[in-house]
């Protein structure tokens, strides 16, 4: 985007109705009236001042923007960097945007479950352009790819019929024997088309057909630049074209190593990717399949049809779930799968990863989803042995609060970030996080304020797939003998996100700097573990100098 930088205000006043996203009427949140909420466009240097009102009769939400290393202060998170919004009340959200971040982010609220029920919205990135271009520039289709005509923005997620607080109400107790709640419908950019015949007898719905043909949201011909966000609570994402031909330019906002495919993901939660989307030349209908990845869904749900294909093309009429529809690729073969949790990060990144260990403290946690008798054998999310709560006594965010008043559900790590003196050199730490996933089930988990590289990501064929580098000489699955200087981590294949993915009885090795003071949320993305405990927290100190 060629423009100097400037301050953007915004008043954004957040109310709630009954909708029918897919058909189901369900009582949703909106922003300014509209749900998704509004997209935020900006270029790297703005500032973007939002001043948010809550116009809810009971609820209280904050807002947090994720993926963009802003100032502590405004990151969103209720107890830890603020109390949360209440009713009738207002907050002003000032995000100086960092000269070196561009790509897609979004927001969403960070306190309850209101992201279940719809409280969230895109923010898009453009770097600073070197000289004028001409382009379209709108809240989902601006451009600013040189080889893309059109930039289009997809919000896509699991939706529930039910509200939040009902499902994690099912979920947090014994009879739901630590199985997470599966959704009912899938939704993009807050449309779905849910088959009302396929409802649940015990949990009657308000229904109306509600078919969906994306032709309304993405181009039917042409290049086009699209950003995906998986918004959902709990299921992973797999997008499939046919008639088109898509390579990966992005993951988290960091450009990774092209590859071209037909088929891509999986995006777990929290995650964002960007794809060059181009038609082939042949003329067969085009369209889109959504698959939600079922590894977290261990009970039927009727309702849900998984697996949804949906036309881009205005002449086609696709319900969702259709079967037998034929995916291939142009050529009529299977398409091409990417695996995005197998792209390393370009060379320009990857430059900036000390090649020789250079880390100056390692820190290692476990984690796990515990049904123990002591709490019910209800399902709590752990880090080590403390389940996370937020702060209640006394009730003051953690940011303005002495450290020795927190309380015992406050698990943090310290490290040492920049100079807290002007003009002083100090360098900020580079931290090793080693992330031991001692669960049956995989995690995407999601680092506040700061991007990391993950040097490692192994999954144990037996045991428990744990590793701790102050009693293990080689971490499992690595070979030393190829990479002496790097502990055994190949620095070559690392990835710069700030979600990463481990497996059930795995660890994952994340080493970043700490160069963005605060206390930062480290925590699971998906909703329900998240508000089940599995949280912990990263305190960036200002190194003090003479």
């Amino acid at each position: 985007m060629y423009r100097e930088s400037v301050t953007q205000y915004k008043h954004w006043a957040v109310t709630a109705e009954d909708l029918r996203p897919d058909g189901v009427l369900k009582r949703v949140y909106l922003i300014n009236g509209i749900f998704p909420g509004p997209t935020v466009e900006a270029r790297s240097g703005d500032v973007v001042v939002i001043n948010v009102t809550n116009h809810l009769p009971d609820d209280s939400f904050t807002v947090h923007w994720h993926g963009l290393h802003i100032e502590n202060s405004m990151d969103g998170v209720a107890s830890v960097t603020q109390n949360a919004i209440p009713p009738g009340s207002s907050f002003t959200y000032r995000i100086v945007i960092p000269s070196d971040q561009s790509g897609t982010f979004w927001y969403h609220a960070h306190a309850g479950l209101a992201r279940a029920d719809g409280l969230y919205g895109g923010f898009v990135v453009h770097p600073a352009a070197p000289k004028s271009t001409v382009r379209r520039l709108t809240g989902r289709r601006g451009s600013i790819d040189p080889q893309s005509e059109k930039d289009v923005l997809l919000l896509v997620g699991d939706w529930y019929h039910r509200s939040g607080p009902e499902v994690m109400a099912w979920y947090m107790r014994a009879g739901s024997f630590g199985n997470e709640p599966v959704p009912d419908s899938l939704l993009i950019n807050g449309l779905g088309q849910f088959n009302c015949s396929m409802a649940v007898p015990a949990r009657p719905v308000d229904c109306i057909h509600h078919p969906l043909n994306l032709s309304q949201i993405l181009p039917t011909d042409g290049v086009y630049k699209l950003r995906v966000v998986n918004t959902g609570s709990l299921a992973g994402l797999t997008l499939t074209f046919n008639n088109r031909n898509v390579t990966v330019l992005a993951v988290d906002s960091m450009p990774v190593e092209a590859r071209n495919g037909q088929s891509v993901g999986l995006l777990y939660p929290g995650q964002r990717m960007d794809l060059h989307v181009q038609q082939s030349s042949d003329n067969t209908p085009s369209l889109l399949e959504v698959h939600l990845d079922e590894e977290c869904f261990r009970y039927p749900n009727p309702a849900l049809t998984s697996t949804q294909t949906f036309s881009i093309s205005s002449s086609v009429d696709t319900p969702g779930g259709s079967p037998g529809l034929d995916m291939g690729s142009a050529s009529g073969s299977a398409p091409v799968s990417i695996d995005i949790h197998d792209l390393p990060s370009t060379g320009h990144i990857l430059s900036q990863l000390p090649q020789t260990p250079t880390v100056n403290t390692t820190e290692v946690v476990y984690t796990k989803i515990q049904k123990l008798s002591i709490r019910h054998n209800v399902p709590y999310g752990f880090f080590n042995r403390t389940s996370w709560v937020p702060q209640a006594d006394p009730p003051i965010p953690l940011v303005d609060l002495q450290r020795e008043k927190w309380d015992k559900n406050q698990l943090s790590i310290a490290v040492c970030g920049p100079s807290s003196n002007a003009g002083a050199e100090s360098e900020a730490m580079w931290v090793d996080l080693v992330v031991n996933n001692l669960d049956d089930g995989g995690h995407p988990f999601h680092l506040h304020g700061h991007h990391f590289y993950i040097l490692a990501v192994h999954k144990a064929t037996i045991g428990w797939g744990s590793y701790n580098p102050f009693t293990d000489d080689v971490p499992p699955g690595l070979d030393k003998v190829k990479h002496p200087h790097t502990n055994g981590y190949d620095l070559s294949r690392a990835m710069f996100r700030d979600t990463v993915y481990i497996p059930s009885r795995a660890y994952a090795v994340l080493r970043f700097k700490a160069d963005n003071p605060g206390i930062w949320m480290f925590h699971c993305h998906i909703l329900w573990h998240l508000a089940n405990g599995m949280a912990m927290l990263v305190d960036v100190r200002p190194t003090l100098t003479s």
